[in-house]
């Protein structure tokens, strides 16, 4: 096994100490070449080692482990890190995910979670290790022909296989730098399937003729890179200086299926600036290709065409809170952008209707980017593009609201399983404690929470969804259970039962027992030894 490099960090120095010595390291592919107790020790080790993977504590004094992802995604170093925290702060993990975080772990840590975290960044490591060797071995292709491994590199880096800094390298090698005006717009385009189904003997010919003749015309105009991509259609990746091309681009294919006479489905995404653009277009054309695959023969996809400024700026406003409730499972936010979303849309049936593919378009990646997709919420999705040119545009708002609705709701159902699951050990141990201290006048639910590394109020909240009572009422519960069980003994004083309930005032205890019970414990006490 290759042994990757890993840094540890942590302001703690016995749990450093037991990061570094307790995990078998090397057997999970890591070596740990550095180790600090601080952010400001962490950046300058990570400067000097460039380890493959980082295991940081996310609080610290100064400098955080947030602060040091900042700092080191400034210099360009390129490793994964792993955050560790003893609070369950979701808003800490989003700012985390945010700046790139691998994973995000909660002290104290679960040792098999752990394991299984490090081999999945091992595995990612060494897939981006092969991939920038293989990258190594075109030199030489680069210096004989520069336009074929530029269309190389652009091809890896859409799909996901070069970065971002070494595409940029590349450009930068080969002299082809861009300009400020520079855009990027990426063309899909396939024969309809069914005409394979119907024209099986000359499908192929026909596909080659279509894909020859675009490549003809865009060739007039454009500087462009062309491939196969994934899904078997073709990827047009034009570079040009002017937002009107989206137009130039969209006649030239209404030019081809007019003269070729047959079911062309083409989709044409937004121009986009700089190296981020390619992918960004690329990404945005792949979708809306789907789109246009869904609604049949001859359908082009574009990401708008209206000219009203004013309510699309009002519609984008609301999409983007659309997007933001459903990565939040925000559902009051969600009605809310919806009722915006509505008043802003544009005159026209058509022009609706395309605002609102477009918002689920949207969404879908929102959806699957931050919780990932469940089988019966695909073909939710599914279903709603498949049968969207059916579709009013009032159905077609109340059948995008109900799916991220039901998005929201799937999401939060599975956060509360999620959590029980996880939590379930810290509960154990929290209701070990509390049998342990019930004579501690002290005990509360502060004491407990410290005791199994939680926030106070997150512990609140898992212990009541648990055992489906506030802690208050839970300790309450254990103690007059246990001065219960003591009342039956003839050898214990009620004082001393109070003590050991941790009740010291006989008097308050006297109206707690009586509240559970509905009688006095010297009334209960005479019962049982009738």
């Amino acid at each position: 096994m290759r042994l990757l490099k890993l840094v540890i960090v942590d302001d703690e120095p016995i749990l450093l100490e037991g990061l570094i010595k307790t995990y078998d390291w090397k057997g999970m592919g890591f070596e740990v070449v550095g180790s600090a107790r601080n952010g400001e020790q962490a950046i300058e080790i990570i400067k000097e080692k460039r380890p493959h993977v980082v295991l940081t504590d996310i609080r610290m004094k100064q400098i955080s482990g947030l602060m040091v992802m900042e700092e080191i995604e400034k210099e360009n170093i390129n490793c994964l890190f792993i955050v560790l925290s003893a609070y369950r702060d979701f808003e800490y993990a989003q700012q985390a995910c945010d700046l790139g975080a691998f994973a995000y772990l909660l002290k104290p840590v679960n040792d098999e979670k752990l394991k299984e975290t490090m081999r999945q960044a091992w595995k990612t490591c060494t897939e981006q290790i092969k991939n920038e060797e293989k990258y190594s071995s075109w030199q030489n292709l680069m210096i004989k022909d520069s336009y074929s491994f530029l269309q190389v590199i652009v091809q890896k880096y859409v799909q996901g296989n070069i970065s971002e800094e070494k595409t940029e390298e590349v450009f930068r090698i080969l002299g082809s730098d861009l300009e400020e005006g520079d855009r990027f717009i990426t063309v899909c385009t396939d024969l309809d399937l069914t005409y394979k189904i119907t024209h099986s003997l000359d499908y192929e010919a026909a596909r080659f003729a279509l894909i020859q003749l675009l490549e003809e015309k865009i060739r007039e105009q454009f500087y462009y890179w062309k491939f196969e991509n994934d899904e078997g259609n073709f990827a047009f990746i034009i570079k040009t200086g002017e937002n009107s091309s989206v137009k130039d681009l969209k006649q030239i294919l209404e030019f081809i299926k007019n003269k070729e006479k047959q079911p062309v489905l083409a989709s044409i995404s937004k121009p986009y600036k700089g190296i981020h653009g390619i992918k960004r277009s690329y990404t945005e054309a792949r979708k809306l290709f789907e789109l246009a695959s869904m609604s049949g023969a001859s359908a082009f996809t574009l990401p708008e065409e209206t000219d009203d400024k004013a309510d699309k700026a009002l519609v984008e406003n609301a999409e983007l809170s659309i997007l933001n409730a459903v990565r939040r499972n925000d559902d009051e936010g969600l009605k809310a952008a919806f009722v915006q979303f509505i008043y802003g849309l544009p005159k026209g049936e058509e022009v609706q209707c395309g605002y609102i593919h477009r918002v689920m378009v949207r969404a879908e990646f929102a959806v699957e980017d931050s919780y990932g997709m469940t089988e019966e919420l695909k073909k939710q999705f599914q279903n709603y593009y498949r049968n969207m040119q059916n579709l009013t545009a009032a159905k077609a708002v109340d059948v995008c609201y109900k799916i991220l609705c039901r998005a929201i709701r799937q999401r939060k159902e599975q956060i509360e399983k999620n959590e029980m699951t996880y939590f379930k050990d810290y509960m154990s141990e929290a209701v070990a404690y509390i049998e342990e201290h019930l004579n501690d006048e002290g005990l509360s639910i502060a004491s407990v929470a410290e005791q199994v590394y939680l926030n106070p109020v997150y512990f609140g909240r898992v212990f009541k969804n648990t055992f489906h009572m506030t802690f208050k009422k839970y300790l309450m519960k254990k103690r007059m259970e246990k001065a219960r069980e003591l009342l039956e003994r003839a050898d214990i004083s009620i004082g001393d039962i109070c003590e050991r309930v941790g009740i010291g005032n006989p008097s308050y205890f006297s109206h707690l027992f009586k509240e559970y019970t509905g009688k006095l414990p010297s009334e209960y006490k005479k019962e049982s030894e009738l």
